[in-house]
């Protein structure tokens, strides 16, 4: 164990979708603890403005362009593997919903979604592992939906992502003699400024359906990616850990319905004693 948990001194780490959102969170948290971190994102420029803040705050850390192609997978891997000669952690966090109906779902973005939220885990893991040493670490951003729930709109989705939980499972088992864990993570509704989740009336109906009242944070997933990524889960993989507020806990509507009521009945008892003289 370090004597300070959580550190990652000198090991390199490639993450993907880097530039905003749960990636940047992430990118910042390997960069504290003290990784060199590649930001990989489709936007380079996006991604090159997170990387000078880090730099600023006297922090390792580069930006890259990134596409989910097995090519653009390579590349970043040899990129991040320049810094220091080896890959230590990759986290595949890109990924991506483009809505559509089952019925009229077509080729493209069935095959862009796959590429982009499973197939470039193969990608990534493959371009790596000739870089990485024993205790490297291959961490994926999976969801709730598709290993746990279903959205409609969202089937193409839902089975990448139950794709990359099984990805998950077999890589972990395939690369423990190698001394190299493989797990994931998987976020329930993550409040976003940007695409359908954004808006105010999707978010507020989404909320009433989180036992903990809120949306989640980028950074309540950045931090156990840090965890899983540190000394201190070596001995984890092939496992995914759920961080959704509580959002899959419930059996029915009704269940939430009765969680809103006690909470407003105890807000309303709150009120009521400051009030008392």
């Amino acid at each position: 164990m370090s004597p300070q948990p959580f550190r990652l001194d000198g090991r390199v780490a490639l993450v993907t979708g880097a530039g905003r959102g749960i990636g940047a969170a992430i990118a910042t948290r390997l960069a504290e603890a003290g990784a060199y971190v590649l930001l990989a994102n489709r936007s380079a420029e996006v991604a090159d403005t997170l990387a000078a803040s880090l730099r600023a705050q006297g922090l390792a850390a580069q930006a890259t362009g990134f596409d989910a192609s097995e090519a653009g997978c390579r590349r970043v891997v040899e990129q991040a593997a320049q810094a220091a000669g080896r890959v230590d952690i990759v986290v595949h966090n890109a990924g991506g919903c483009p809505w559509s109906a089952l019925e009229t779902l077509d080729a493209a973005t069935l095959e862009h979604t796959l590429a982009l939220n499973l197939k470039a885990c193969f990608w990534l893991t493959q371009a790596a592992l000739p870089l990485m040493p024993a205790g490297g670490r291959i961490l994926v951003t999976s969801s709730v939906t598709g290993p746990r729930v279903a959205m409609i709109g969202a089937a193409h989705y839902a089975a990448a992502k139950a794709g990359v939980n099984g990805f998950i499972r077999a890589a972990a088992l395939e690369l423990a003699g190698r001394g190299i864990t493989v797990n994931g993570v998987e976020p329930g509704f993550v409040a976003k400024d940007r695409g359908r989740l954004s808006q105010p009336e999707v978010r507020e109906s989404l909320v009433r359906h989180i036992p903990l009242g809120r949306a989640g944070a980028a950074d309540d997933i950045a931090w156990s990616m840090l965890f899983f990524a540190s000394d201190e889960a070596q001995w984890i993989t092939g496992q995914t850990l759920v961080v959704d507020g509580g959002m899959t806990l419930p059996e029915s509507g009704q269940v939430m319905d009765e969680i809103w009521a006690a909470r407003s009945g105890a807000a309303a008892t709150v009120a009521l004693a400051e009030d008392a003289p």
